[in-house]
């Protein structure tokens, strides 16, 4: 049966309710005369059975015919308003998906030129720092490339480049006629080194209570690097307990090694003055066990 949203319903529907209810009854009946339980059950097979005359089946064939002439109108006048309807929302969907795709390319063409703001935005800021930088670099890049700031690189990359072929040797005692060469090249051998040495002097000043430190040059950094990898050695020799071999150290760089050694040295007497009270506190206890 057909509901509407309103209570009343028009006479075309309710004409309609009653042929179904009268197609119904019919129906029944006829599943009734055929001993079926179900409408899909009447078919061409059991209303050839013995027991269905040809005066029944002119019957039901009549009655049937009268209720889809007497609903055939009825119906086409409740469908054809409900078609127009469906037609009417198509185009109301079609025209609110027009409205929706508008809104849309609103919306996307907002969005640009908000992106496009933002490029300017940052295209602006980038420009001013980029031009700051390049102010300060350009700064920069003229005091460093100054010809004395140049000079003074040079000189100091070349001395850099001898030094690290140089090796200083401490604690060699100075004699009036000393032959260097022959000095150094017994205290390498202490180590098992034997190089080409070359410009073997004393340097500094000559002064009567202080020993000259020896300095000298090797082919390469590569042989200075094993020459003072091996130097440890020479605090296992007799008679050179107090002999070191160094770097050839820059004034800075010679300041530098002697405070990472003395807060060593501070660090060794405060660890041995640690184990010295512990020392004396383990006495203690022992003594009084």
């Amino acid at each position: 049966m057909i509901e509407r949203s309103s209570p009343e319903k028009t006479a075309n529907e309710r004409l309609f309710e009653l042929l179904l209810e009268e197609r119904e009854l019919l129906m029944t009946g006829i599943r009734e005369e055929l001993g079926v339980a179900s409408s899909s059950e009447v078919n061409i097979s059991n209303l050839n059975k013995r027991g269905v005359t040809k005066e029944k089946l002119c019957s039901w064939l009549e009655r049937m015919s009268s209720i889809l002439n007497r609903s055939a109108v009825p119906l086409l006048q409740i469908v054809v308003p409900k078609a127009d309807q469906c037609e009417s929302l198509e185009q109301e969907k079609t025209k609110n998906q027009s409205t929706i795709i508008q809104l849309q390319d609103k919306v996307l063409k907002k969005k640009d030129e908000e992106i496009d703001v933002m490029k300017q935005a940052v295209k602006q800021t980038l420009k001013s720092e980029i031009n700051s930088y390049a102010s300060v670099v350009t700064k920069s890049c003229a005091t460093a490339l100054a010809p004395c700031n140049i000079g003074k690189a040079v000189k100091t990359a070349v001395d850099r480049d001898e030094r690290r072929r140089n090796v200083i040797i401490y604690g060699v005692a100075e004699t009036s006629e000393e032959k260097l060469p022959e000095k150094v090249e017994s205290i390498l051998m202490e180590i098992h080194e034997k190089p080409t040495i070359r410009d073997c002097c004393r340097i500094g000043p000559k002064k009567p209570d202080a020993v000259r430190p020896i300095k000298f040059t090797l082919s390469n950094a590569d042989i200075v690097q094993q020459v003072l990898r091996k130097s440890h050695v020479l605090r296992s020799k007799e008679g050179y307990k107090r002999v070191y071999i160094c770097p050839d150290r820059t004034k800075e760089e010679r300041a530098a090694f002697k405070l990472s050694r003395a807060k060593r040295s501070i660090a060794v007497g405060q660890k041995a003055q640690c184990q010295d009270k512990s020392d004396i506190i383990r006495s203690i206890i022992t003594k009084y066990e």
